[in-house]
């Protein structure tokens, strides 16, 4: 499948662009492609002489390409095997304020959630000052493993009022929370401010999300508001480097 859609996609030689970056661009192209249409089984990319062939090129020139595309994470070079695609990325549309599993759902992932813990504990300083609670206020801590596909992509821990949500230790936590809160609690959720960082995973995050220590990771802290503007979620969560797109939409004001 992929050697017909490179062939539907050959490089202008008369453009200034560098062959090295049209071919790469082919293959992003072709693999995102395969990908969107595909049944998740891992793709072999056609060897160096292959391609050079279909491009026309030189075989230092796919390679140039082969390599931009193994920094950006997109393949994986095996000596004496060949080249594979990466893996499918998960994407977040950080513009509206959904449920992140029906955005999943749109692009053809399969949430699910894993709950490792949940308790109704006073809150640390940082937490009570993000909801905006009294010294007194209980809150619910509720840590789960979101999964793509059945795999790891996100580490989360979400804080929330005990008065808005009493009773939450008995509800089904495998799903999603925001649809939880406005189905069962009657919330409305209006607003979302987020900030987002990159470090390195720790070695408990490393293990949940089956990566290695240091590797890195994105972590997004977040307050979820009603139309009131009253804080009802604070949440942590650490996100697989490797496995997710923040996807940002800018509209011009003029």
């Amino acid at each position: 499948m992929i050697d017909q859609l490179l062939r539907e996609r050959p490089i202008d030689k008369d453009s200034p662009v560098p062959y090295y970056y049209q071919i790469a661009q082919a293959l992003r192209e072709a693999l995102e492609g395969i990908h969107r249409a595909g049944d998740g089984e891992p793709v072999t990319l056609p060897s160096e002489p292959a391609l050079a062939e279909t491009f026309g090129v030189a075989r230092g020139t796919v390679r140039h390409a082969l390599q931009l595309l193994e920094r950006e994470g997109l393949i994986c070079r095996q000596k004496g095997r060949g080249t594979f695609a990466g893996r499918r990325r998960v994407e977040l549309d950080l513009t509206e304020l959904s449920s992140i599993s029906q955005q999943m759902r749109a692009r053809n992932w399969t949430p699910a959630y894993r709950l490792l813990d949940i308790s109704a504990t006073r809150p640390t300083p940082p937490v009570r000052a993000a909801l905006d609670i009294g010294e007194d206020e209980l809150v619910w801590t509720v840590r789960r493993l979101r999964l793509a596909d059945g795999e790891p992509v996100c580490l989360e821990q979400s804080f929330l009022p005990f008065r808005l949500v009493a009773h939450l230790d008995r509800e089904d936590l495998a799903g999603s929370l925001y649809d939880l809160l406005r189905t069962r609690y009657g919330l409305k959720l209006r607003t979302s401010d987020q900030t987002i960082r990159t470090r390195k995973a720790d070695a408990e995050e490393a293990r949940l999300l089956s990566i290695r220590q240091g590797d890195p990771v994105f972590a997004i802290t977040g307050i979820i508001s009603d139309p009131g503007g009253t804080p009802v979620e604070y949440s942590r969560s650490v996100w697989r480097g490797d496995r997710y797109d923040l996807q940002v939409r800018l509209v011009s004001r003029e």
